[in-house]
């Protein structure tokens, strides 16, 4: 049966949303799935220690994914800002999981349910922007490549990556689009959401000046605004619950180092996929300065050297923009690509709900 004009006209039209929104429910389908069968394989998935009992039992596929920073999220949602550590957690994910928390009757819960709904319009804005850049075969191979990377659970487990990815690919879309005030205005929530933001921010100016009438104030606006919101937070936390300088320093040094040669193999190898994504996106011209903001948001991730920075790699998307752009001129390379990057996910998922846990 042959698709009708209108059939397709509406496909072309709503495709940039159907397409995301379909990889998105596929792939957190199958974590789901995996929570639920993964006894199956192996001893009974537990959850972090630090979660409420009352959030493991009532829902324990959710709290098998849940590894990360849930636990502390959850913490300050109910109590509060505590110590020099909770510098590092921005306010806006706690704020949000609170809310919904009191809606659910749960903030695990709510923060679970804030980064599948985050998760989901950050693959739609992902999707949007490397179309506008690229086209729509790269959109959907680098779509792809982001939901099949290894580390790419992390954006469904309560924490703030996927606030991360959708205010700063959404805010690079509307710069594309020269609404620069929102696109500021989105960056600098999410800077407050994740500061990793402030660093993909810069990634952003340049497309301020695809406007019909580019100007100099609307990328001095859209660079400083998520620096300064984030600036201004750190220096408000370190008056309150340290010296100065302690909300920077809580953000990179304070988490749990890496542990063990084997996650820090994945990780190495993780960033170096993504390194290569990174050095093919620096062979498109107009792209250059997004691949030298990839760079520096990867380099903070490895640098780091610890669990929460090590899941940011997942957040990384330029090097999606790069990698996504050679699949979709290398058609011999997609499903092998494709398969690799989801057989790894799939087994650093049970080998992390199994084995490694992270305070």
């Amino acid at each position: 049966m042959h698709d009708t004009p209108k059939t397709l006209a509406a496909q072309q039209r709503y495709g940039w949303l159907s397409f995301p929104l379909l990889i998105f429910a596929a792939s957190r389908a199958l974590l789901f799935a995996y929570a639920k069968s993964g006894p199956l394989f192996g001893p009974n998935i537990g959850s972090d220690g630090l979660l409420s009992g009352a959030f493991s039992r009532a829902y324990p596929a959710l709290a098998a994914l849940g590894h990360g920073q849930l636990a502390d999220y959850a913490r300050i949602a109910r109590n509060g800002y505590a110590g020099t550590a909770d510098a590092a957690i921005t306010p806006v994910v706690p704020f949000l999981g609170k809310w919904l928390g009191e809606a659910l009757g749960s903030i695990e819960l709510g923060l679970m349910i804030l980064s599948l709904l985050a998760c989901a319009v950050g693959f739609v804005g992902l999707y949007r922007l490397f179309e506008k850049l690229r086209g729509v075969e790269t959109a959907r191979w680098g779509l792809a490549l982001l939901a099949a990377f290894p580390l790419s659970y992390h954006l469904s487990d309560g924490s703030a990556l996927a606030c991360l990815l959708a205010f700063s690919t959404w805010g690079a879309v509307f710069a594309l689009r020269g609404s620069a005030i929102f696109a500021a205005l989105l960056l600098s929530v999410g800077a407050l959401a994740h500061p990793a933001c402030a660093i993909l921010a810069m990634a952003v100016v340049p497309m301020a000046s695809h406007g019909e009438q580019p100007r100099l104030w609307r990328r001095l606006l859209i660079a400083i605004a998520p620096i300064l919101v984030s600036l201004v937070w750190f220096a408000a936390m370190s008056s309150r619950l340290g010296p100065p300088g302690a909300g920077l320093k809580a953000a990179f040094f304070t988490h749990a180092a890496l542990g063990g040669s084997g996650w820090k193999a994945v990780v190495i190898a993780s960033g170096a996929f993504l390194g290569v994504g990174l050095l093919l996106l620096l062979r498109m011209r107009g792209l250059r300065s997004l691949a030298a903001v990839g760079a520096l948001s990867l380099s903070v991730a490895l640098l780091g050297w610890n669990s929460v920075s090590a899941f940011a790699l997942a957040a990384c998307w330029p090097a999606f923009l790069g990698l996504g752009d050679l699949l979709a001129k290398r058609q011999s390379l997609r499903g092998p690509v494709v398969a690799m990057l989801c057989a790894h996910q799939g087994l650093l998922l049970y080998c992390f709900t199994h084995f490694l846990r992270v305070s």
